[in-house]
């Protein structure tokens, strides 16, 4: 198998190499890997590493949590050294000679443990002032990037200066803006609700703001909690508009910094969102940072390690993060993306490549097969994978991953067999004003919730690109189109289209809609197929959508906005009957392969390589192996299997295929459909 063109990325931290060699461990490190990887990023743990930064005059020993991730004592192959400013230099210079870009990279967390007793990184434990509080009054243990130092200066611009600073006493090639440099830490909802935020706020947004709740609240819990609960349920688009901005102004001084400085940049996605949620929950708009320079985005694809229960985690996000990815994509579609790819970490003790090494080959092959259809053609999603975190693995370890990753990249489709989701950019900040009183669906959450039911779904196009598509498409919150995009997914006509809306007002007065004769009451619920004649083929509708939610889940709505990012937002309710229906209709009027057993277990995704050569990802969510058994429309002249397992030749028998699948796992099988006569 050769793999087609994409980037290896390792992080790690300094634990994995060792400084008692002379090139600092890199050469039996990188002959354990097995392959040269673009660019390694160099896992330092806390702001105090560049801040307390002493220059490079003298040697100095660096702060002991950036010498491993959490000052953990021992990593698998020897324990956590003492590293000076020196070493970490030679190790980087020593790395660039094998042609990798080394990027430093930390968290805005500064705790860590030293045995039973916490501790805290020095710089970041003299500035209380800049720690991210909760709405209630209460500090986090982290750097809010946007606040602003005892003396009013600007914090973002000493964080420029001394990361500029390191960078070139260092030789790193760039910076990695990871956790809390590229979104806050917890959601807006309920941070950051200082008087240093919302006076950046009444001044910056120019909206009227009740006076009642203008003075100063850090030493009045009860009174900051009162105030940031108005903000929220108040003025929550200009609260969130407000982040957007300064996310924005925050990156667009680094970038003018690192390229003045020659350097190179990439930036965590926030906390696994795709772009509603990322604006939502965090006011943070992937296109206002993409604007300001950066090089890409690390994707926060880490569904592997959820799915194997990281952190206590019962969360199954491999449908949630394939559209995340999908509709990232989407929204900056000429940005570098790459997928962070869960593999282990010893300080959060979880190790999927030992543990769950079907969840591991899934994500790998899922998320490397994710495509977006653009005017010029078809293209994947990611760039490429990033190690998450890569010491101590053996060589066999490195040899399984380097294998899948090569695999989930192997040659590049012809075409997608199934539906392609139609993105508006519009739409999504119309999704956003409409959420916050309606609770309605993003677009995200439907494909979510189609693609965990077994819609084929796995690429996207843009709505000014629908007269390029050759192939059926999906269009969500069709009621909320601006009526030139909803003009052009009417006019459709290269395949059949899967239109959902609700019938408002709006478009009740729509002729061509009309013409549908639908048969629902305003702001109902309804999906309808259209041939590509533009014919309608069915119509599936929901009953009691437009009662409005009971007041006391608008209270509970309330209280759940301000969890975790593990939790979902609180979403009007759809029914299953409506959802199972749409699934249907979609693969009905498909021609990709019919699953004929364990149906609520067994997806798949295809791929036509060439002319009667299609490529197959055959998925089981089960815990066990489950069968899989396809019928593909026509005979089949011979399959090929990708995968290592299973360990023994498929047989078509006529157009139908039958093998198994291991528990949470995939298999890839390759076939030839006969000549039609």
């Amino acid at each position: 198998m050769k793999a087609a063109s994409y980037e290896k990325w390792i992080w790690i931290e300094l634990i994995g190499f060792d400084n008692r060699e002379s090139d600092f461990g890199v050469a039996p490190y990188l002959e354990t890997v097995g392959f040269i990887p673009e660019s390694i990023f160099l896992l330092l743990y806390t702001p105090d590493f560049i801040h307390a930064h002493q220059g490079m005059e003298s040697e100095w020993r660096l702060p002991v949590e950036s010498c491993s991730y959490g000052a953990r004592p021992y990593g698998k192959l020897h324990d956590r050294q003492d590293w000076t400013n020196r070493q970490l230099r030679g190790l980087v210079k020593e790395l660039q000679k094998h042609g990798i870009d080394v990027y430093c990279s930390f968290f805005d967390i500064y705790q860590y443990h030293d045995g039973d007793t916490l501790q805290a990184g020095a710089w970041c434990t003299a500035h209380p002032e800049l720690y991210e509080m909760r709405k209630t009054g209460e500090a986090f243990p982290a750097i809010n990037p946007l606040k602003r130092l005892k003396d009013g200066s600007w914090y973002e611009d000493l964080f420029v200066q001394d990361l500029i600073r390191v960078i070139q006493d260092y030789g790193f090639d760039g910076y990695h803006g990871a956790d809390g440099y590229t979104s806050p830490r917890l959601s807006l909802a309920v941070t950051d609700y200082s008087d240093d935020m919302v006076e950046q706020f009444i001044a910056a947004a120019a909206v009227p703001f009740d006076t009642e709740f203008a003075a100063r609240c850090d030493d009045n819990p009860p009174e900051m909690e009162r105030r940031a609960d108005w903000i929220w349920h108040h003025k929550q688009l200009e609260w969130i508009q407000f982040h957007v901005e300064r996310w924005g102004r925050l990156w667009d001084k680094i970038m003018l910094a690192i390229r003045k400085a020659g350097k190179k940049a990439y930036i965590n996605t926030a906390w696994t969102r795709d772009p509603f949620e990322a604006l939502y929950r965090f006011g943070v708009d992937y296109r206002r940072l993409a604007a300001s320079g950066i090089d890409g985005f690390v994707v926060e694809t880490v569904g592997a390690s959820l799915s194997a229960g990281a952190g206590e985690t019962e969360y199954e996000p491999d449908a949630e993060f394939m559209a995340m990815l999908l509709t990232i994509k989407a929204y900056v579609p000429d940005t570098k993306l790459i997928c962070l790819n869960a593999i282990q970490d010893t300080n959060e003790q979880w190790d999927a490549l030992s543990h769950a090494p079907t969840v591991l080959e899934r994500d790998i092959y899922a998320l490397s097969n994710l495509h977006i259809q653009k005017a010029a053609g078809l293209s994947r999603c990611s760039g490429g994978f990033m190690a998450c975190l890569g010491d101590g693995i053996s060589r066999d370890g490195w040899s399984w991953i380097a294998k899948r990753w090569d695999g989930g990249f192997d040659g590049a489709p012809e075409r997608v067999v199934g539906i392609a989701m139609v993105w508006s950019d519009r739409l999504l900040s119309r999704s956003l004003a409409d959420y916050a009183v309606s609770r309605q669906w993003p677009v995200h959450k439907y494909m979510t919730e189609l693609i965990s039911r077994g819609a084929p779904l796995h690429s996207i196009i843009n709505v000014k690109d629908i007269p390029q598509a050759n192939g059926p498409i999906l269009v969500t919150l069709l009621h909320l189109l601006p009526d030139d995009e909803l003009q052009r997914v009417l006019d459709y006509r290269h395949a059949s289209s899967v239109l959902i809306g609700v019938m408002t007002e709006r478009m009740a007065h729509i002729a061509a809609i009309a013409e549908w004769q639908i048969g629902c009451e305003i702001n109902e619920l309804f999906c309808v197929i259209r041939n590509r004649d533009g014919s309608v083929l069915s119509v599936f509708t929901m009953k009691g959508y437009a009662e409005p939610d009971h007041p006391e889940e608008q209270r509970i709505a309330k209280f759940k906005e301000g969890m975790s990012w593990l939790e979902s937002l609180h979403f009007k309710p759809v029914d299953e009957a409506f959802l199972s229906s749409c699934v249907e209709g979609i693969m009905a009027h498909t021609d990709g392969p019919k699953v004929l057993r364990n149906k609520a277990f067994i997806r798949i995704a295809v791929f036509e390589m060439a002319p009667r050569r299609w490529r197959i990802l055959i998925s089981n969510l089960h815990l066990n192996y489950k069968a899989a058994h396809l019928d593909v429309g026509r005979p089949i002249e011979r399959i090929t299997v990708l995968t290592d397992f299973p360990g023994i030749p498929v047989t078509p028998r006529g157009s139908e295929i039958n093998l198994y699948v291991p528990g949470r796992g995939v298999v890839m099988i390759e076939l030839t459909l006969q000549e039609s006569l």
